[in-house]
């Protein structure tokens, strides 16, 4: 790969491409894609690319140890689905106004060219999973959600201005987290597969374009916000597996009332939060009991059961069969 696209700073600082430094970004470099490094006294960058016949994936780092605020640019049209995987950061993105953007949060835009102005912390590690792709492809999954994508790929025809599915960033959902790992994982295996990889892709944009899709509780239609919001339950609820979620703490970080915090999310994916949570947390211990040799009780314990006798009964309930089943 050439230069990516111009950059610069307030600061004056210098940029640097080059082939990735080992030394720098080992444990990051995905072998199937095509990788490229910018470096300078303010930090390194990398920036990881694999073409498909319809779509690009772009996996990209930072990592910087002063605070900047950088300005990109790129005189190219782009459809582009951003993820912003790991770390919060303050971004403007063809709006004169700053977004704080955080972790776990995406949009889907259309870009007659690239300005982007991004803020960063020093000391902070920064992760994006991008996808870039073409009005053909978007078309292919347009009668999935017409309503949605049409006006979409209208703005996109007339290439004028710019435009974006979602009029402010959402939070993902935990499966949107899951495929996001997914087509990673795909992209680190010895030989790529190029089905599956697009499959992974379809069903991310899918999940993504679902977002916005009429959620209704009471007679009501749920604003984009609060479905944003109770997808960031969603994760947050899964970050610990070994104590029970407290539902007053998560129904103040998503604003709203804690009945209508469990009635909405029930509503969004189809099971009450405790149950979610439990399935997974379970999910999590049948793992463990068939693919590792840990104890049983050191899974027990873990998993924050007070008895290996409470959680062979909770493991048979849902699996049919006590944990020392699978270990014979």
């Amino acid at each position: 790969m050439s230069n990516l696209f111009e950059i610069s700073s307030a600061n004056n600082d210098a940029f640097f491409w080059s082939d990735p430094l080992p030394h720098l970004h080992q444990s990051l470099i995905i072998p199937s894609m095509s990788s490229l490094a910018l470096s300078g006294g303010w930090g390194h960058m990398l920036f990881q690319h694999k073409r498909m016949e319809a779509f690009e994936i772009w996996f990209s780092s930072y990592h910087v140890k002063q605070r900047r605020r950088f300005k990109v640019r790129a005189d190219i049209p782009v459809i582009e689905f951003s993820f912003l995987i790991h770390n919060s950061i303050v971004q403007r993105i063809h709006t004169p106004y700053d977004n704080w953007v955080e972790e776990t949060q995406f949009n889907i835009f259309y870009l007659p060219y690239v300005e982007d102005q991004v803020q960063f912390e020093p000391g902070l590690q920064y992760t994006t999973l991008d996808v870039h792709c073409t009005t053909g492809f978007l078309q292919r999954l347009a009668p999935y959600y017409p309503e949605i994508l049409q006006p979409f790929l209208d703005a996109i025809a007339a290439g004028r201005t710019p435009a974006q599915i979602f009029p402010h960033h959402m939070f993902a959902t935990q499966n949107m987290v899951n495929l996001a790992n997914w087509i990673l994982r795909l992209l680190r295996a010895p030989v790529v597969d190029g089905l599956t990889l697009e499959l992974a892709v379809k069903l991310l944009l899918y999940a993504a374009l679902a977002c916005k899709a009429d959620l209704q509780l009471g007679g009501r239609i749920v604003s984009l916000s609060r479905i944003s919001q109770i997808n960031r339950v969603s994760t947050a609820l899964l970050k610990n597996l070994t104590e029970e979620p407290n539902f007053r703490v998560l129904s103040r970080q998503a604003g709203m009332d804690e009945t209508y915090l469990k009635k909405l999310f029930a509503k969004r994916f189809n099971q009450p939060p405790y149950s979610y949570w439990q399935e997974h947390r379970m999910n999590e211990a049948f793992t463990r009991v068939v693919h590792t040799n840990e104890p049983l009780t050191d899974i027990a314990l873990e998993m924050g059961f007070s008895a290996v006798s409470n959680f062979s009964k909770a493991f048979k309930k849902l699996y049919h069969f006590t944990p020392s089943h699978f270990r014979k």
